[in-house]
């Protein structure tokens, strides 16, 4: 026996099918870019182990590799079960989209908690970062810890509120964070130092140590500005309600902050071997 379904009963699923299929094919394409870079940047490491902090940017980097694959296996499982789901749908004699997500739901809250994990993890960095530029000063660190802690716990409690909660709350709190994060490490007074340190490189014919202060500088801007640039645009695309749009973004969104820390490790080595 033949059943007839009214196309417009798809669209909700189909939409979201297409939104997640573009999104997961951009995050492949980004992994796959990042997965060569992080060799590539933990090679560089392990040559520099004398080196004061490359402990630490070895263990970062590797914390977050293990979680932007975690995220990259979470998104192809949500995109397989969404696709097995689409497919059933336009063969079964009923609709119930509420199997969907009840399928979907533990993974989209799973993809959350990592993502915030991922996120504390890349902002400790950032914060271990202008821990070093202030000469170490403790306090410099009070504030922007705070707001990364608060960060953390917001996007686990937005996890265990889907649908409920406006994703922007946890987008603003990012921007916040890392505009904090940015000031701090490209403050005038940071600035002024590695100005001043590179000036005096410069004559005493020291030339090399002075393209290296060129890129610390270049370091600073790019990755803040990165960071902010991606979050506001995934806060500005999730009030628009255009899931293509929204996806898309997020494909880069979320490889884009999980992974670029590597490229940091990178152009500090080829500063050091080409200045």
């Amino acid at each position: 026996m033949n059943y007839t379904v009214e196309a417009g009963a798809f669209d909700p699923s189909w939409v979201f099918f297409v939104g997640l299929l573009s999104s997961t094919g951009i995050s492949l394409l980004t992994y796959g870019i990042y997965v060569n870079l992080f060799i590539l940047s933990i090679h560089t490491l392990t040559r520099r182990l004398g080196h004061p902090g490359t402990k630490f940017l070895i263990v970062t980097s590797c914390v977050m590799a293990v979680i932007g694959t975690a995220q990259m296996a979470l998104s192809i499982a949500e995109t397989v079960i969404t696709a097995r789901f689409v497919q059933q749908l336009v063969h079964a004699h009923e609709l119930e989209r509420p199997v969907l997500n009840n399928l979907v739901k533990p993974i989209v809250t799973a993809e959350i908690v990592i993502s915030a994990i991922n996120n504390f993890v890349t902002d400790t960095f950032f914060l271990y970062r202008c821990y070093v530029i202030w000469n170490f000063q403790r306090k410099i660190l009070f504030f922007p810890a705070l707001l990364i802690l608060t960060a953390f716990v917001v996007e686990i409690w937005i996890s265990t509120k889907q649908g409920l909660i406006d994703p922007q709350v946890g987008y603003s709190l990012g921007v916040a964070t890392n505009l904090v994060l940015t000031t701090l490490t490209g403050n005038t007074d940071s600035a002024g130092r590695i100005l001043w340190i590179r000036r005096a490189a410069s004559h005493l014919g020291l030339n090399n140590l002075r393209t290296r202060y060129n890129r610390a500088i270049e370091i600073i801007l790019e990755s803040g500005a990165i960071y902010c640039i991606t979050v506001i645009y995934l806060a500005i695309t999730s009030s628009i309600h255009n899931q293509e749009v929204y996806s898309i973004g997020l494909g880069f969104g979320e490889n884009l902050l999980a992974k670029h820390n590597p490229n940091i490790h990178i152009g500090l080595h080829w500063a050091e071997t080409h200045g």
